[in-house]
């Protein structure tokens, strides 16, 4: 079972260089995405920390702000670059610098053996009871970002042309991370060569890459072969806030419990033992 990854970074190089030497092997290839605002240093840090790895790419550079449509476009380069490369791999996997493997090597390539040919992307169609109000403001308004300031059009009470989603496509959303087989990858690929005014569209769209990669496949063939499941453990400690918690020592028992592939996030700045714990009891057979 070969392996691709696509991994978005913006800091802790170290964390990023444990993620990639603990999931390395003669079966994987990583391509990093850093995001173009982190300085130059922790960029170094990460590139010299891994150039003993032939199978490590690093990617053309785009700011990715929160909510905006850099993450797309980083995933994107991500995925034209594996087609590019003509590297062989059977899945592609979506991951941040802040997670980290909660099975080994073996037991991850072992899950997707029994389920090969399926992929795993938590998805749902808009509107939902999942999202806020149902989740079409997102699609429906515009939404720029800029100036670290989040502008939304029509605000409440104006008058104001909503968008209309692109003809022939019912919006879904979900997990901004997945797990997904080389056709789909491939049909992804083609697909933005082929659709610029789809692509064009999310660019004004509040939190993209929530909503993109689940438009696009669960309107094409492959729609009956995606679990809706993103294959990563999570706690959200505040349900107010937008981000996952920070997973830290008291929750090892529950990531050691957990049948998922991956966990985040982690940041060994506030806990580096919980990674420890990890190599050491769960990955140690690995």
């Amino acid at each position: 079972m070969e392996l691709a990854y696509i991994i978005s970074a913006y800091k802790y190089p170290e964390q990023l260089i444990r993620l990639i030497l603990r999931l390395t092997s003669d079966k994987a290839t990583f391509f990093v995405h850093v995001d173009k605002k982190t300085c130059s240093e922790v960029h170094e840090q990460m590139v010299n920390g891994t150039k003993h790895l032939p199978n490590v790419y690093f990617l053309k550079r785009y700011r990715c702000d929160w909510g905006d449509f850099g993450h797309v476009r980083a995933t994107m380069e991500g995925i034209h670059e594996t087609i590019q490369r003509k590297i062989s791999f059977d899945y592609a996997i979506l991951l941040t610098g802040q997670d980290y493997p909660i099975k080994t090597i073996d037991q991850i390539e072992a899950f997707l053996q029994q389920h090969n040919g399926k992929s795993f992307m938590a998805h749902f169609p808009l509107p939902s009871d999942q999202w806020e109000n149902g989740g079409l403001e997102r699609v429906t308004n515009w939404h720029v970002r800029m100036f670290h300031r989040h502008y939304v059009f029509p605000k409440k009470g104006a008058v104001f042309i909503k968008r209309k989603f692109p003809k022939g496509f019912q919006p879904f959303g979900g997990s901004s991370y997945w797990c997904l087989t080389r056709d789909c990858i491939e049909y992804i690929y083609r697909f933005i060569q082929m659709n610029s005014r789809f692509v064009g569209f999310f660019r004004y769209v509040d939190v993209p890459d929530e909503i993109f990669f689940q438009t696009i496949l669960m309107n094409s063939p492959f729609a009956g072969s995606i679990v809706s499941d993103d294959c990563r453990y999570i706690e959200w400690k505040d349900p107010n806030s937008g981000s996952p918690s920070i997973l830290d020592i008291g929750d090892y028992e529950k990531i050691a419990n957990s049948p998922k592939l991956f966990a985040r996030k982690f940041d060994a700045s506030v806990d580096t033992k919980v990674l420890d714990l990890i190599d050491g009891e769960i990955l140690a057979c690995g």
